[in-house]
């Protein structure tokens, strides 16, 4: 026979086999949820999730699992491994028709001595809300080791697809980071590209274009990114950041020295800010309004010493803005350190408005490496503020809003305490957030063996359209200088640049 057929014969055979047998009458009920890995138990998910395999972790000889609606079977799937795989095709089926009730995993495990135990059925939400389909991060290994490996990826949340943005092997292995942007749209892109061929790749429809965003007025090239939803302005932090190896559970401390805003108008290629966010305070981490006419943004006091460089505080505070002329408003206090008594980080502002989340911690504002960081959910409404359910004990950071803002994912140490994985949650109208789940994976061994950190997790709608070896060749290219707005006060900004260098 043709090994071609003979293969698909076997497919085919196993296929019918392990989703088309009898349902198991014997059984003993083992009186409790099952132990599976990921954890995929009462979590909400969206309809257009890739499938939610898992491992079953109890002793077996033979497993099945029956995922259902409304106590209607529609997949089995009946196994001697423990790993469960759902087939894509049939898993979008149901979990489509599903929308707005629930998916249930009734788990069966045959024992050593052949009697088969069911444990107590899994009950699972499916949301009406879809969620953005892809993801994009960067992939970087754990501290130094092969620091200088690294690249920026999309990932189909429908399936299992994961292709590069930009690896960081294609141009001479310099650094890359930073990628973002506007609304969740795929077309409206930038890239920091640093030591090697340094300068900022800004994607806006079908052009692409490097830009260095560093002039003789400020302190550094941009940093930390915002865009505008105008999709013409793009804030910035400038920072003088340092580095710092230390002894016991924190390896890592990132510092900020100095830092300032600025704001970069793609259209004319200027950079612009006012006195109110340049001044010797550490103004960092920028973010819109979803309306455009606020600049939301975290400040410490000046770094004085290194212990104050490290250990201090920020604040959040707001500063209103008028993108038609690029004029400022008044600077507004949103939470105090001495309201709130913990620093804050990477403020982020669903679509609609209504909720500002941040991470917190003890101090400083580079909280990837801080066990302690948790996540916080303030109502900008009634400026109430909490911590989230979400939480676990090891570090919970970065986080980002879908495009409809009914879902957030979020970088959590909470399976190892050593690697990143991205979590997805759903936020209800009262600001609730459901329990979270992992990136789905085709095996779910994956996180046991893969050594990277999935770093700044961002929800976008679709694919980035320009490849890699476009973006590439922009990156070989030299950059394009931004100018100094002319409105800036160029003989403020003199002065505080040379109180900075100090």
């Amino acid at each position: 026979m043709n090994k071609y057929f003979k293969g698909l014969l076997i497919i085919s055979f196993a296929g019918t086999m392990f989703s088309c047998h009898s349902k198991i009458k014997d059984f003993q009920d083992a009186g409790r949820l099952p132990v599976i890995f990921p954890d995929y138990s009462g979590i909400v998910i969206p309809p257009n999730i890739a499938p939610l395999n898992f491992k079953i972790q109890e002793e077996g000889s033979e497993y099945e699992v029956s995922a259902y609606l409304n106590d209607e079977v529609r997949l089995r799937v009946r196994s001697h491994n423990p790993t469960i795989q759902f087939d894509i095709g049939k898993w979008h089926k149901l979990i489509n028709e599903g929308a707005g009730s629930y998916l249930y995993f009734e788990i069966f495990v045959k024992d050593m001595q052949g009697t088969w135990q069911k444990f107590q059925t899994i009950r699972n939400e499916i949301s009406k809300n879809k969620i953005d389909n892809q993801l994009a991060y960067r992939l970087i290994n754990t501290g130094y080791v092969f620091w200088n490996n690294l690249g920026i990826y999309q990932r189909s949340l429908e399936t299992f697809d994961e292709k590069p943005i930009l690896e960081n092997k294609s141009f001479d292995y310099g650094c890359l980071n930073c990628h973002s942007f506007c609304k969740n749209n795929p077309e409206n892109m930038l890239i920091h590209i640093r030591a090697v061929h340094s300068g900022t790749i800004i994607s806006k429809g079908s052009e692409l274009i490097k830009v260095d965003t560093k002039n003789k007025y400020t302190l550094n090239a941009g940093v930390y990114p915002s865009w505008h939803p105008d999709g013409r302005h793009i804030a910035f932090s400038v920072n003088n950041i340092n580095q710092h190896f230390c002894n016991g559970e924190t390896r890592i401390e990132v510092s900020d020295e100095f830092s300032d805003l600025v704001v970069y108008n793609i259209d004319n290629n200027t950079i612009t800010t006012c006195p109110e966010i340049s001044t010797n305070n550490r103004e960092n981490l920028p973010t819109w309004s979803p309306d455009g006419r606020f600049l939301y943004f975290t400040s410490a006091p000046p770094a004085s010493n290194l212990d104050n460089r490290v250990y201090t505080k920020y604040e959040l505070l707001r500063i209103g803005f008028n993108s038609v002329d690029a004029t400022w408003g008044e600077i507004d206090t949103v939470l105090s350190t001495e309201n709130f008594g913990k620093s804050i980080s990477f403020p982020r502002i669903s679509p609609d408005g209504r909720f500002l989340m941040f991470s917190a911690s003890k101090f400083g504002y580079f909280t990837i490496h801080h066990s302690d960081t948790d996540l916080y959910l303030l109502n900008l409404e009634t400026g109430k503020f909490n911590k989230m359910e979400i939480n676990s004990s090891q570090t919970d950071s970065y986080h980002s809003f879908s495009s409809e803002g009914k879902w957030f994912v979020f970088s959590s140490k909470r399976m190892d305490g050593l690697f990143t994985r991205p979590f997805f949650s759903y936020l209800d109208e009262n600001g609730n957030a459901s329990k979270p789940f992992v990136l789905p994976q085709k095996d779910p061994e994956f996180y046991n063996r893969f050594i990277q950190n999935y770093n700044i997790p961002e929800l976008i709608t679709g694919e980035v359209k320009p490849s890699a070896l476009e973006i590439r060749d922009k990156v070989l290219k030299e950059a394009i200088p931004a100018k100094i707005d002319p409105s800036v006060d160029t003989t403020y900004m003199k002065k505080h640049l040379t109180l900075s260098s100090k």
